[in-house]
């Protein structure tokens, strides 16, 4: 069985490869070529623990992930994990691989095929809020679907700011990057927002309607009681694109504004439907939310394996 760190999941290949990965991992799933069990989902005070299986037609991957937010203040990764890949056929097992640096990628290419799909082709500045081991990922997918030539940043510390900015233009140094002070000064100025926070309350302003034409790709409130995002501009959307049905039960920011009528379910739209054509893009916001399936996992994994192999 093989052993797959960070480094060798970071090189395996390049961003518009995990992309196309993600984006037929969207459709496979749809199809039901791959089948996705309810994942093992446990909470322990803020920390979580998943445990999430997938089975496609050569393949099938578990992954173990433990999630703990209060990481971020002892400069430790927020999420921890492992993926096993194992043979469809005979069940033997294949490889191990660093789950955070896969979650990353897949996670970050799932963010990119959103932005692929939504964001006007001529958007050119982009704003990332939250800007752990997720933010800097989606940061640099991003910037591989958009000619982007702005790039403003917001975090609570102006060390994790200066030292994202030092790691992001060392791939991308003619891309101008701004650290803000304020998430309003952010929107207001980007055309594509990005959030990837723990966050329990919204953190993105709620007046002066800014997302009006803007695209937005919310990564994180992945639990009931999280939210990134306030009421008024899910009362202002047409429709909301989410990874997975299973948004719906876990993730707050779709919860709550549901339970509140200012969004109804039939609003909420796969966003294979949108990779499939079945529908057609409709209001001026673009908002696509992910909590992640593990389908993702697994075509990361076999893009990995079949890379390396």
């Amino acid at each position: 069985m093989k052993n797959f760190d960070s480094e060798d999941i970071g090189n395996a290949a390049p961003i518009d490869r995990w992309v196309t990965a993600m984006e037929q991992a969207f459709v496979d799933t749809t199809i039901g070529v791959v089948e996705v069990p309810q994942r093992v989902h446990i909470d322990r005070g803020p920390n979580t623990h998943l445990l999430m299986p997938c089975f496609g037609s050569t393949y099938f991957s578990t992954k173990l992930v433990s999630v703990f937010p209060k990481n971020l203040q002892h400069k430790e990764p927020m999420i921890y994990g492992s993926v096993l890949l194992n043979d469809g056929e005979t069940g033997k097992p294949l490889a191990v691989m660093d789950g955070s640096k896969l979650t990353a990628m897949r996670t970050a290419a799932v963010g990119a095929v959103g932005i692929q799909y939504l964001a006007p082709e001529d958007a050119s500045s982009l704003g990332v809020i939250g800007l752990g081991i997720q933010g800097f990922h989606q940061a640099l997918f991003a910037c591989e679907q958009r000619s982007i030539d702005t790039l403003r940043i917001l975090d609570r510390s102006v060390e994790i700011m200066d030292r994202f900015t030092d790691r992001f233009t060392a791939f991308y140094p003619d891309v101008k990057v701004i650290s803000c002070k304020t998430a309003e000064e952010l929107c207001i100025d980007s055309e594509i927002i990005i959030t990837a926070t723990g966050s329990h309350q919204a953190v993105v302003p709620a007046h002066d309607e800014w997302w009006k034409g803007k695209t937005i790709i919310g990564i994180g409130s992945y639990k009931p009681e999280m939210r990134e995002f306030p009421d008024a501009l899910f009362a202002d959307l047409k429709q909301v694109f989410v990874d997975t049905p299973v948004a719906l039960e876990e993730s707050g920011d779709l919860i709550d504004p549901l339970r509140k009528g200012l969004i109804r379910e039939a609003q909420v739209i796969p966003l294979s439907d949108l990779i499939m054509d079945k529908v057609k893009l409709n209001g001026e916001t673009r908002f696509f939310k992910s909590v992640g399936m593990a389908a993702f996992d697994l075509y990361g994994a076999k893009l990995v394996y079949e890379s390396l192999s």
